[in-house]
């Protein structure tokens, strides 16, 4: 696809606004309450009947994300393979070894961003200081 005169002339392009999705609430991973994915996600995996199931919410491994949506696409595939008696149990749920064309790239922190502080960690320091300061302020004015 990259080495096509086609895909340098694009008919159509379509550009989201998240933000203003009102389905989706935001983003673009559907938005569940606190423990639905953990209880409930397995559930949504099982197959009823002859029909399986497959989508990056259905996903083991970056659920919501497009390589969760690859992963799901190939275990459902091959739950399917296994019904149909062409492999075994085993061999449903891989970990797929890393790709020799892309292969990871470690993140590298540099010594700055290693010793930047948590959100948490800035805002209490910005709110002790903001303390002692006023603090300090108000000792001086009653003098």
């Amino acid at each position: 696809m990259f080495d096509s005169e086609e895909a340098l002339q694009p008919y159509h392009y379509v550009d989201k606004n998240w933000p203003a999705e009102k389905y989706s609430g935001g983003c673009y991973v559907s938005i569940m309450p606190c423990g639905v994915m953990t209880r409930f996600c397995k559930v949504l995996r099982e197959p009823i009947g002859r029909v399986y199931f497959a989508g990056t919410e259905t996903a083991t491994v970056w659920s919501g994300y497009m390589d969760g949506a690859v992963q799901a696409g190939e275990r459902a595939a091959r739950e399917v393979l296994h019904a149909m008696g062409k492999i075994t149990a085993e061999e449903i749920h891989q970990i797929e070894p890393p790709s020799k064309e892309v292969p990871p790239v470690p993140c590298q922190l540099t010594t700055f961003q290693s010793w930047l502080p948590t959100v948490p960690m800035f805002l209490t320091t910005v709110t002790a200081i903001a303390a002692l300061a006023g603090g300090l302020s108000l000792r001086h004015f009653l003098k």
